[in-house]
């Protein structure tokens, strides 16, 4: 069960910390959201809370709702809870009176003499009574304590500069008699002169720290403006390079489809010129077949000399179609040529890393420098 944090004394009835509390997280509200049932939440503590359930329900009633709301700030609410909250911290910061009972009223003076803190009703007696009128008024403070000597209950007013502390008239009567005392007011002002000298030395420091990142800026934007102006050459280097390349190997390409070609060219003329002389092979074998067949022996004794002489063909047995390119002098080629290329990058390279490093140890001695 969720618990309320209890009602601070003192507040308002009609405005009080209890009405305008979140009872998630037991703080006046931010954001406050209100669900159908009438129960108002921080808008980020109930979407946290319904976040991490299967369910929507009301924290504070446990009604279920059958699907997640639409959370809508409350927004009078929210205004009710943001004034309350900027009057909380007013009246904190306000120093209240010691010798109001009732409702206590915002301090103007604390009497030093008196050791008390006054609002301007009851501050009136050390204007008109004599006595009062004599005593040591300052701006109300906090803590008036701080301001009084603990051990003769008089007011600090004096500052021994031998010990380095405040004390009281009837002090330098007793242990601080022998030491140097000065008024509060006068040792206050040297230091504030001093103060104004340190002031100064601060102010200077903070410009030289202020200009030291405005070098430093500097520096980054003309490292960045460096940077871009190398990858813009090293990406034409590497451009030309590729496109180079691209027309080596365009080129290497046609050299080896050209000799596609011629060889394709060859070998086309060979088995036509093949095809031709079977085609003669086949005309003289058909003529021997009917020969050998023949009852003219007249006729095969007089073409005989011409069939049985060798026919005019071509001896094919040296013939080759060539089925390798010579590519090994453009292998070597290409090879030493990735090697060079590979040696050329790796020492740019190198020489622009040292560079770069060497710059920014550079710039990083004279900021330490300047330290």
């Amino acid at each position: 069960m969720l618990k309320k944090k209890p009602r601070v004394a003192g507040e308002s009835s009609s405005l009080s910390e209890e009405q305008l509390q979140c009872s998630i997280c037991l703080e006046v509200f931010t954001d406050p959201v209100t669900t159908a049932c009438g129960h108002s939440f921080c808008k980020s503590c109930l979407t946290q809370s319904w976040d991490k359930s299967q369910h929507y329900y009301c924290p504070f009633c446990k009604e279920k709702f059958t699907k997640r709301p639409e959370l809508k700030i409350n927004i009078t609410l929210r205004e009710v809870a943001d004034h309350f909250k900027k009057k909380t911290v007013s009246d904190k910061s306000q120093i209240l009176c010691d010798i109001c009972t009732g409702e206590k009223q915002k301090a103007i003076k604390s009497c030093l003499d008196c050791g008390v803190t006054y609002c301007t009703s009851h501050l009136e007696p050390h204007n008109y009574v004599p006595k009062y009128k004599k005593h040591n008024l300052i701006n109300a403070v906090e803590n008036l304590e701080k301001y009084i000597c603990q051990k003769h209950e008089r007011p600090l007013e004096l500052f021994c500069r031998d010990d380095q502390t405040c004390v009281c008239r009837f002090c330098t009567e007793g242990e601080h008699k022998t030491h140097n005392v000065i008024p509060l007011e006068e040792e206050s002002g040297e230091r504030k002169s001093q103060l104004g000298k340190t002031q100064t030395e601060v102010q200077e420091m903070i410009q030289e720290r202020l200009k030291k990142i405005q070098e430093i800026n500097h520096s980054v934007e003309l490292s960045k403006r460096n940077t871009e102006k190398e990858k813009s050459d090293s990406v034409e280097v590497f451009t030309t390079l590729i496109r180079s390349n691209e027309r080596s190997q365009a080129e290497l390409l046609k050299v080896m489809e050209e000799k596609q070609k011629a060889a394709e060219k060859q070998a086309e003329g060979l088995v036509k010129e093949l095809e031709q002389e079977i085609h003669e092979l086949k005309r003289r074998d058909t003529e021997l077949e009917q020969l050998s067949h023949t009852d003219d022996h007249l006729h095969l004794l007089q073409i005989y000399p011409s069939l049985c002489s060798a026919p005019h063909t071509k001896n094919w047995t040296e013939i080759r179609i060539n089925t390798e390119l010579n590519m090994d002098a453009v292998k070597t080629t290409l090879s030493q040529l990735q090697e060079t290329l590979n040696e050329k990058l790796s020492r740019t390279l190198n020489e622009k890393l040292k560079e770069m490093v060497s710059t920014e140890l550079k710039r990083i001695q004279q900021y330490a420098g300047t330290l």
